[in-house]
């Protein structure tokens, strides 16, 4: 038994949840220790000047002589180089100086994403020095997090809506009863105020700016906004100079809407393709609705209506994929079928 503690406490297994929009790592015996956006800034050499929150703030704004990589794109790696950078930053930070003794790695993906993807996770990760590397579907890890006894066979049915990709699968007796993804989320949600706000008003801001515009002001349904027009800073298409101009919220939440209605599509969708037996349960107990995304204002009112599914979010939302990646981790032999590897 001694041996056996020593072991967990010199090899501390680590459990990372590489999203498209954040990284979060979770290390034995201590719990979530770093929670970093996926962002890299490098020099015209290839050497990394900051990475995470640091790196963020660059973004729209690099000066000429910086490179700033937001190397996740939908889940899936786009820039190879630049994420086995990331994670090598990440990995070593968590670990405070103290390199464990060959741990195991469990990443976090995405359920369908392809083989090659999935081989591109694991290259990356032992790229930075880690051999041991299992990967975990999101929407497993999520339905951990939240607290699913994954052995009971009543079916329990997980929405994760992320940075990159929405996720959503019935889950009974650590198996798939039904599975589906879509590589839309909240960062296409940012994307779509890019576009609207260069559209309708010939203002260009940045992605950060998008996405606190988003958090701040944003909602699916235009009763939830607590004002009708906001001032914006940003530049002017035409003549490349800053300036400001007021916006109608209402326009704001119709940019967001879509994407609320295909996310409820989906889950539709998933719904009527169940066994009756299967499909009454849900419609009995509820869906888990979770990841950051989930959050935005009126989307899990506006989910519940348009489903008529009881949406359940748990407490912290953000956090569920790398608190269940952690669990499952911990319990590695127990849940040895849970991992895709």
């Amino acid at each position: 038994m001694l041996r056996s503690l020593r072991q967990r406490l010199i090899r501390q297994d680590i459990a990372v949840d590489l999203g498209t929009a954040n990284t979060l790592i979770y290390v034995e015996g201590r719990g979530i220790v770093l929670d970093e956006p996926t962002v890299i800034a490098m020099d015209n050499h290839g050497e990394v000047v900051r990475y995470g929150q640091r790196a963020k703030e660059f973004l729209g704004k690099s000066p000429p002589n910086l490179q700033v990589i937001r190397p996740m794109k939908e889940g899936v790696i786009r820039d190879f180089s630049a994420i086995t950078k990331f994670i090598h930053c990440c990995l070593r930070d968590a670990a405070q100086g103290r390199r464990p003794l060959s741990p195991r790695v469990i990443v976090c993906v995405p359920s369908q994403i392809t083989v090659v993807e999935k081989r591109a996770v694991m290259d990356a990760v032992k790229s930075a020095g880690y051999s041991k590397v299992f990967l975990i579907d999101e929407v497993m890890a999520a339905a951990i997090g939240c607290g699913t006894d994954l052995v009971d066979s009543k079916p329990v049915m997980v929405v994760d809506i992320g940075g990159g990709t929405t996720e959503m699968a019935v889950i009974s007796e650590m198996a798939y009863l039904c599975c589906r993804s879509r590589r839309i989320a909240g960062t296409d949600m940012d994307e779509a105020i890019e576009s609207w706000l260069r559209r309708e008003y010939g203002i260009w801001i940045g992605p950060n700016s998008a996405e606190r515009l988003k958090w701040e002001h944003g909602a699916v349904a235009r009763d939830l906004i607590d004002k009708k027009t906001v001032e914006i800073a940003g530049k002017d298409l035409d003549s490349r100079r800053p300036a400001r101009c007021t916006i109608d919220l209402h326009g704001l939440v119709d940019t967001l809407v879509p994407y609320a209605e295909i996310i409820a599509e989906e889950i539709n969708e998933a719904i009527l393709n169940l066994e009756p037996g299967v499909r009454e349960s849900i419609e009995r107990e509820g869906v888990l609705l979770t990841g950051g995304s989930s959050l935005l204002r009126g989307l899990r009112q506006y989910l519940q209506e348009k489903t008529g599914l009881s949406m359940n979010q748990p407490p912290s939302p953000l956090t569920t994929v790398i608190t269940g990646a952690g669990k499952a981790m911990e319990d590695f032999q127990q849940m040895r079928p849970v991992f895709v590897n």
